[in-house]
């Protein structure tokens, strides 16, 4: 059994590692590798970290093989925890937010992942978009389902999302105060950010009729409001909780009004749907 399985990691090191790989070699070698070991053997090798310290699927994302990525990934029965973490490091190596999100990598907090399975709340929409890639200008789009109904049950409502090289989180919520706030900061595993950003709140007319449509709703979330020079992580690179230097933040927090309770509100539609989008830049 050992023989085997140092033969099927050779096979799998090649698939996302060779220089030479090829796209349409790949269901060959994937298959041999299925033969040879039982399933359950064989998903546990390709979730070790035991090709230089990282698992195959990282090296599938960082070197740009997608094909290879999801063969391997349909051989895997779960991701234990250093397989998450793993490939979190590799969507924000590649700043690759559609991967990030097509394997469910975005975080949400545990109260939030019950909540919205007890409410059938089908998944949040967030697609990132870059603006100006010399100038680490994004637009992130986001479309948070039974927006209100989830703040009202558990007083906040959080989503992440790769841009610019980082996992940032983005989440609104009631602080100690009462008082509603949109709130961005940094993941563990990114790197420390100078970041200006204008979050646009859609609003939608429900008077019929109405000559104008309303305006949007404009919340700042920039630095240049704080004495702060930089954000940073939340957590080191070892999951713990860190203070911050004294010139950076852990967020950028503003007030967002109390209409985020109105019934009537104009911010959301007809569905509950809060429609927003964050434009970013990286100083």
């Amino acid at each position: 059994m050992k023989q085997k399985r140092a033969a099927v990691l050779s096979h799998i090191r090649d698939i996302v590692l060779a220089p030479g790989f090829t796209p349409s070699s790949l269901t060959s070698n994937v298959n041999a590798c299925a033969a040879a070991l039982p399933a359950a053997e064989l998903s546990n090798i390709l979730t070790q970290l035991n090709i230089e310290g990282h698992t195959a699927l990282y090296w599938a994302i960082v070197n740009n093989r997608p094909e290879a990525f999801w063969a391997l990934e349909e051989l895997t029965s779960c991701y234990p925890s250093d397989c998450t973490y793993d490939l979190r490091i590799a969507c924000t190596i590649t700043s690759d937010h559609e991967m990030f999100t097509q394997i469910y990598l975005g975080g949400r907090a545990r109260e939030d992942r019950l909540l919205t399975g007890f409410l059938s709340c089908p998944p949040d929409e967030i697609q990132v978009h870059t603006c100006d890639e010399l100038a680490n200008q994004f637009n992130v789009v986001l479309r948070i389902r039974m927006f209100q109904k989830r703040l009202r049950t558990t007083k906040h409502c959080y989503n992440e999302f790769v841009a610019g090289g980082r996992i940032w989180w983005l989440r609104f919520r009631m602080s100690t105060d009462g008082i509603w706030h949109a709130r961005i900061g940094l993941c563990r595993l990114s790197p420390p950010a100078r970041l200006n950003a204008v979050l646009l709140i859609e609003a939608h007319s429900r008077k019929p009729g109405r000559a104008t449509p309303p305006e949007a709703l404009k919340i700042t979330l920039s630095l240049t409001d704080t004495k702060f020079l930089a954000l940073a992580p939340w957590q080191s690179t070892k999951g713990i909780d860190c203070e911050p230097p004294p010139e950076m933040t852990l967020r950028i927090s503003k007030e967002l009004g109390d209409w985020v309770m109105h019934d009537t509100t104009e911010y959301v539609d007809h569905e509950g749907i809060l429609h927003a989008k964050l434009e970013m830049t990286l100083l």
